[in-house]
């Protein structure tokens, strides 16, 4: 499963229910995050759900899987090697 999350500020928002989905279910889940529009192009990322504590401190400090590669994620998600 991957969700979607538009991001404002530096912390991810999620409800109890996605904290508690994410931390059930470590493998195989995804947070993919795009920073809100503010005029200029922002970047999309990839987390796993293990990141969950990260992203809901500061997602900057925490490592992505993958940025503005949409090769990439989709490797990922298909569990195949990612280049």
């Amino acid at each position: 499963m991957c969700e979607l999350k538009v991001v404002h500020g530096n912390k991810v928002s999620l409800s109890p229910h996605q904290k508690l989905f994410h931390i059930t279910r470590p493998k195989r889940n995804f947070i993919l995050t795009q920073q809100a529009a503010n005029g200029s192009r922002s970047s999309i990322k990839l987390y796993g759900s293990s990141s969950l504590l990260g992203l809901l401190a500061d997602h900057r400090e925490t490592p992505a899987l993958a940025t503005d590669d949409w090769e990439k994620i989709q490797r990922i998600f298909l569990g195949l090697r990612p280049n």
